[in-house]
């Protein structure tokens, strides 16, 4: 008698330990993503502020003066630009010491 019910009951917990596996599975799934995506809207925002306010002016005119000038080399020019005017160094960064400069109008 007791197989009997045991069977039905080991096949009934079987199933049941499967499905809410599943579903566990998928809602901790869906709550890592959820998760994730309020991590990444919530850093979003700061980094580009910040970036606004730091690089952006800078990198849009050496971008500017990149195009004016159309170097044969236009990766380097930016960089030296970007070092030449970083206004946390001043004038005399490492490029205007190595002798690179960049040609100004």
């Amino acid at each position: 008698m007791s197989s009997g019910v045991d069977q039905p009951m080991a096949d009934a917990a079987g199933d049941a330990s499967k499905e809410p596996s599943t579903q566990d599975n998928v809602k901790a799934a869906e709550k890592a993503a959820v998760n994730i995506q309020k991590r990444l809207t919530s850093h979003a925002l700061p980094i580009r502020q910040y970036l606004e306010s730091t690089v952006v002016p800078l990198l849009m005119q050496g971008l500017q003066s990149l195009c004016k000038e159309r170097p044969e080399d236009p990766v380097e020019y930016l960089a030296n630009y970007l070092l030449q005017h970083n206004p946390k160094k001043g004038p005399a960064g490492p490029a205007a010491a190595s002798g690179t400069a960049v040609k100004q109008e």
